[in-house]
């Protein structure tokens, strides 16, 4: 397929066209909580192909364009806001991360612990899940069990972590003039 926008433009290096893919997913980040998805394809669409047939150099075409979040506003002006879904996703599974992050620490601090004082068993609670290490002449070795905590504490964290990292609110927020214009 192709597309007459495209015939004389210039032949852009991987970089340009690396930046400028940069540049148009930045944006996208910013036009998520502003435009309906149909929309924001269709701008980002346009604005790839004026882009690519600007006879500018890719910095000053960018630099012109301004910084991703003052274009986006620019874009959805009248448009209320809607929740950052993709973010939410994001903080979503950097805070699960973290959870297990801390759990596979606090578990392996557990097991240092008693190894250094062999023959040795330690038991502990880590938000709800029991944690078990020992330690003796023979064995080495870690457990863990919960009932309800091994899933709902991860589970109750992604949740939390979504709904504020997606801005939720926003859902029942008006226009950006009203209550969703600071958030």
């Amino acid at each position: 397929m192709t597309d007459s926008s495209y015939a004389g433009s210039p032949t852009r290096s991987l970089r340009d066209r690396l930046r400028t893919d940069w540049y148009l997913t930045r944006l996208d980040w910013h036009l998520e909580g502003l435009l309906p998805g149909r929309e924001r394809k269709a701008a980002l669409r346009d604005l790839r192909r004026e882009l690519a047939s600007d006879p500018r150099d890719t910095t000053a075409a960018l630099f012109d364009l301004g910084a991703p979040r003052i274009l986006a506003r620019q874009y959805a002006e009248e448009s209320p806001h809607r929740p950052l879904w993709s973010i939410g996703a994001v903080i979503a599974g950097l805070a699960l991360f973290v959870y297990w992050t801390s759990f596979v620490l606090f578990t392996f601090g557990m097991l240092a612990a008693v190894d250094y004082n062999a023959p040795a068993q330690a038991h502990a609670t880590f938000l709800f899940v029991d944690v078990e290490a020992f330690s003796s002449p023979d064995a080495v070795g870690i457990g863990w069990t919960s009932s309800w905590g091994w899933l709902m504490v991860p589970g109750g964290i992604a949740a939390i972590s979504f709904l504020l990292g997606s801005r939720v609110w926003r859902i029942a927020s008006g226009p950006s003039g009203t209550a969703g214009a600071t958030a």
